[in-house]
């Protein structure tokens, strides 16, 4: 009798599609635990576990998030480094983590009751400061975006690489992303398409001011060291959906994460089917 914990952002709009996942599990005498976002006012599911402790509440075979990719990237922050495998029910637009398209729900958890699944394990980054930084957690699935603030505009983001001097970016911004995270931000500014099993990492500047800088990709195992020259003295951080101010005096230090998330393959998904899909590629008549 496996265990689901279930995860959303708190959203009355996605209380049918959780109503639909939880009835399906319960029919098929699975255990569920409900994070507190799940519960709406016009629920019945007031009945589940939701002290949502996963180290307390011990084995939990698999994490669902309902919605984009943002809530997978939050249910993976709840899972840490316990190896909980980690599956997305799409609810928002394009959704390259969130694997389960709605209409899909119930053949796709059938699939997983039924073991017609492997899983893939996605390598993430890890991010300290040389002053605290206020994270609540400090491993990233996607990516670290450094940019200016709402006032001020950032003059000079330097980077070296495994104490190697990479670039001055004169930029907007600069996007340091894993390859999960290279469908994301990064592939929006210009950055590479990152097949998720590749140990790299792509640097990608936001609106550079030199026409000749382009997104680079480095190994992963490199210590990224990333200092900040900005007007106003301060700058903003993006680690995923965590977002900071930090004084320029602040250095970063990115580095391999120690451990992975694992995320549900379904048998029938293929990561090439899926940007086709996705990113509407082949969309000619020529192709018919």
């Amino acid at each position: 009798m496996p265990t689901f914990a279930l995860y959303n952002r708190r959203s009355a709009a996605l209380q049918p599609v959780a109503d639909s996942v939880v009835n399906f599990l319960v029919r098929n005498h699975c255990n569920v635990v409900l994070h507190q976002n799940v519960l709406c006012e016009n629920t019945d599911l007031q009945r589940f576990e939701t002290h949502f402790d996963l180290q307390r509440i011990g084995t939990v075979d698999f994490m669902v998030s309902i919605g984009g990719d943002g809530s997978f990237i939050d249910a993976a922050n709840l899972v840490g480094d316990l190896g909980i495998p980690l599956v997305g029910v799409n609810t928002g637009r394009v959704g390259f983590l969130s694997a389960i398209k709605k209409d899909d729900t119930e053949a796709c958890l059938r699939m997983l009751l039924d073991g017609q699944y492997t899983l893939e394990s996605r390598s993430l980054l890890h991010i300290e400061g040389s002053a605290p930084l206020s994270l609540d957690t400090h491993f990233v699935v996607n990516d670290v975006t450094v940019r200016a603030t709402d006032s001020d505009s950032i003059n000079a983001i330097t980077v070296s690489a495994g104490g190697r001097h990479v670039n001055t970016y004169w930029a907007d911004g600069l996007i340091v992303a894993t390859p999960t995270g290279s469908t994301a931000y990064s592939m929006s500014c210009g950055g590479p398409i990152l097949h998720p099993q590749t140990d790299v990492v792509v640097l990608t500047p936001i609106a550079s001011h030199s026409l000749n800088v382009r997104p680079l990709v480095i190994p992963a195992g490199q210590t990224l060291e990333i200092a900040v020259d900005g007007r106003g003295g301060k700058y903003s951080l993006c680690v995923d959906t965590q977002r900071v101010i930090l004084d320029d005096s602040v250095r970063l230090f990115i580095t391999k994460e120690q451990f992975n998330i694992q995320t549900v393959l379904f048998d029938n998904a293929d990561f090439y089917a899926t940007i086709r899909e996705k990113l509407l590629w082949g969309l000619d008549k020529r192709n018919d």
